[in-house]
């Protein structure tokens, strides 16, 4: 097991839904259905790395590029690792824009695995045994973040994620 990050799509009518029955927003996150109509998304245990990359720093950021860990709201119960969090469709573009404005260059420029280790990023240690090949696996992930909130952004969806 371990800590993984996962984020599912939502219309504000979902969203209406879901506020009022908080209890159920686990199972929308993590459903078969979201998943395999590709309107969710987990980075697995990576999640942190790739906050990381993209933001440098472990920590939750509040601007742009804190998508996975940003200072949103939180909604419903604690599943383990705290509850989910509310992901407006605006900070969903304020990302996607950022996001674009940067190269897969610039983002294999910004690779430190030896500062994400002092940083404490979860599994940094593993990643840097790994060496260029954990690289190309964290720029996949910025791909595959990078064309779900794409989709999210054409169909102005807002997000709940979580980490499980």
């Amino acid at each position: 097991m371990g800590m993984i990050w996962v984020m599912a799509r939502a219309s504000d009518h979902e969203v209406a839904a879901l506020r009022a029955d908080p209890e159920s927003i686990y199972d929308f996150v993590n459903s078969e259905e979201a998943y395999t109509a590709g309107r969710s998304i987990d980075l697995d245990k990576q999640w942190h790395a790739v906050h990381f990359l993209l933001t440098g720093t472990a920590d939750v950021v509040n601007g742009p590029l804190g998508l996975i860990l940003g200072m949103f709201e939180e909604v419903g119960p604690n599943h383990g690792y705290g509850p989910a969090w509310f992901i407006p469709a605006k900070a969903i573009g304020a990302f996607h824009t950022a996001l674009s404005a940067h190269s897969d260059e610039e983002w294999a420029r910004r690779y430190d695995a030896a500062a994400a280790i002092s940083d404490q990023v979860y599994l940094a240690e593993t990643l840097a045994d790994e060496g260029e090949e954990a690289l190309r696996f964290l720029q996949a992930d910025v791909a595959r973040l990078r064309a779900f909130v794409s989709a999210a952004v054409d169909a102005n969806d807002n997000a709940f994620a979580l980490i499980t």
